[in-house]
């Protein structure tokens, strides 16, 4: 006859075991103990960091060994003690310590102090594209300008994986993603849909939820347009990205005082803008931060005032009215 099936007590193994089959290859299970920091989850005795707290529970164990049986022991409840009746009352009685006085918040800076420009790097891989940009710009333009579509040419509308094959391509219908993407605390997904994923390739992958026409061309004057923006921030600093590709050094400026940042970006070799003023929920040290223009993003590195964390990147609207 089977023995009772008994439950494993190890840390992310949670299986039932029979004795007879217990081994030392038997259970693969955490030895550490559960990590929680800036909404990454993990285990002290290996490396994975998830956001999702179901992918946390699946995280499969990194140690093998024998199945456990014995529960972990709780914490012990400590009992409050009653005063015996016995004691005298003036032993009862403890004398009142001296409250060291409560330090008083500092107050938030202005919004209206003077702003000064960020200094500003270009990074190598932007300095490239930009001397190739020189060479070649009077052949862009002659594309551009003769109405024709090349064959091959992309879709530009987000989402869509179409590419020209002649006059027949115009009447297709396009699907495609009239939002921006986004990709903040591990996961991505597109504004206009919401369809959540902590992997690249399927958030890549994502069919469009809006149709429409094909759009062969990029627009020739520059035009405000949504961009993917991120943040995440350190001790000591926050870090803004911009994803707007190609931006014109010239043209594209971040001033900034102790909590408000403007944004002006002049990008895609010159055929879009971006602008935006961030009321930052913290104060910060402009003579300290900087601003890398890349090619592929913009990076806004803001230095604390205080080195703690920060709750939200920007200050409640309500509050700063």
């Amino acid at each position: 006859m089977d023995s009772e099936m008994s439950l494993c007590y190890n840390k992310g193994c949670g299986q039932k075991f029979r004795f007879e089959d217990n081994s030392q290859t038997a259970c693969v299970y955490h030895p550490g103990g559960p990590i929680f920091h800036d909404a990454l989850k993990g285990w002290s005795c290996c490396k994975k960091r998830v956001s999702d707290f179901t992918e946390f529970l699946n995280i499969k164990g990194c140690t093998v060994g024998y199945h456990s049986n014995i529960k972990p022991p709780e914490a012990e409840k400590q009992e409050p003690t009653k005063p015996s009746s016995k004691e005298p009352l003036y032993q009862l009685q403890v004398e009142p310590k001296h409250r060291q006085p409560v330090a008083q918040p500092k107050a938030r800076p202005s919004e209206d102090e003077p702003i000064i420009d960020l200094k500003t790097v270009v990074g190598a891989s932007l300095r490239t594209h930009l001397e190739q940009l020189n060479l070649n710009t009077t052949e862009e333009v002659e594309g551009v300008d003769d109405g024709k579509v090349k064959i091959g040419t992309a879709c530009n509308n987000k989402g869509c994986k179409t590419a020209y094959e002649g006059e027949h391509s115009n009447s297709d219908v396009c699907v495609h993603h009239p939002g921006v993407p986004v990709f903040h605390e591990g996961m991505k997904y597109w504004t206009c849909c919401q369809r959540k994923t902590t992997d690249f390739d399927a958030f890549l992958n994502q069919e469009g939820c809006e149709t429409g026409s094909h759009v062969w061309h990029k627009a020739k004057t520059a035009e405000e347009k949504q961009v993917r923006m991120d943040w995440h921030q350190t001790p000591t600093t926050v870090c803004i990205s911009i994803f707007a590709k190609h931006p014109l050094p010239g043209k594209s400026h971040v001033r900034a005082n102790q909590v408000k940042c403007e944004v002006s970006l002049t990008y895609e070799n010159g055929n879009s803008v971006y602008q935006k003023t961030f009321i930052l929920r913290e104060a910060i040290d402009p003579a300290l931060s900087e601003v890398k223009l890349l090619a592929t993003k913009v990076e806004i590195n803001l230095k604390k005032a205080e080195s703690f964390s920060w709750s939200t990147l920007e200050f409640p609207a309500s509050s700063s009215s």
